[in-house]
């Protein structure tokens, strides 16, 4: 008879060594917006997520800071999106390449977040109104390619506008190799002739300034008053806030 052992028995499948900053890949998916934990699991299990290349299927697996995860193809953003949305007063610039600039909108923005937000288009120092920021690349990426977000500008010009100007922003010009057409255009109550206010379609500033130019009018002024269903509302001029849940699944629901 053998004499027995005090040592402990050793068990047949090792212990994980968990890492403070790592975490399992369902919550890793579910911090980042992307589903439910539940869901994350039967996802993993379909073989739609991959980390650093690799298809992982496994349940519990944990990831850490530097590893790359992806979902049905896109890489998952490491920190939690954010969508700022800023009323531009004049004098400051917008660029959509994050160039380095001299009165950059990413002053005012500042404190609403630790990390960098590029713009979703430029808007250069004359021109004011609405301008959204998010880290969000599937986002940012389909707003700035979408030609259906609806936006409303209001215009000041150097001259009266006339009807047949009018007929003319309506049919469209060649802009940028382009044809570009403003949906409508109205007179503002009370206000001049050279005063209007125009509904366009994924139309950027720079793009209107050259299409009042092919018919014959200077942009004085240039304010854009909605961008995708948000307005300026309760947002005083060089003013920011961050949008709702509600606001940006609206977004993310625009064709």
């Amino acid at each position: 008879m053998k004499p027995k052992s005090n040592a402990p028995m050793e068990n047949s499948i090792p212990k994980k060594i968990k890492s403070p900053d790592h975490v399992r890949l369902n919550k890793f998916l579910s911090n980042a917006g992307i589903c439910s934990r539940r869901e994350a699991d039967e996802n993993i299990k379909m073989g739609l997520v991959q980390v650093n290349g690799k298809v992982v299927t496994e349940m519990g697996y944990q990831v850490g800071p530097k590893d790359d995860v992806k979902y049905d193809g896109s890489r998952i953003q490491k920190v939690p999106p954010v969508y700022v949305l800023l009323n531009k007063p004049k004098g400051f610039v917008a660029t959509a390449h994050g160039n380095v600039t001299k009165k950059s909108v990413q002053e005012l923005i500042r404190t609403a977040s630790k990390i960098q937000l590029p713009p979703i288009g430029a808007m250069g120092r004359p021109m004011t109104g609405l301008l959204l920021f998010t880290n969000d690349e599937a986002l940012h990426k389909k707003l700035s390619h979408s030609n259906s977000i609806p936006m409303v500008y209001q215009v000041i010009l150097d001259q009266n506008v006339t009807k047949e100007m009018i007929a003319q922003l309506k049919e469209g010009q060649l802009v940028f190799e382009k044809h570009v057409k403003i949906s409508s255009i109205s007179h503002l109550d009370g206000k001049s002739k050279n005063e209007i206010g125009i509904e366009v379609h994924s139309l950027g500033p720079g793009v209107l300034i050259k299409l009042f130019e092919a018919v014959g009018l200077k942009v004085v002024q240039l304010d854009r008053v909605t961008f995708g269903g948000l307005t300026k509302k309760d947002l005083p001029r060089g003013t920011w806030r961050k949008l709702s849940i509600k606001e940006v699944g609206f977004l993310k629901m625009l064709p």
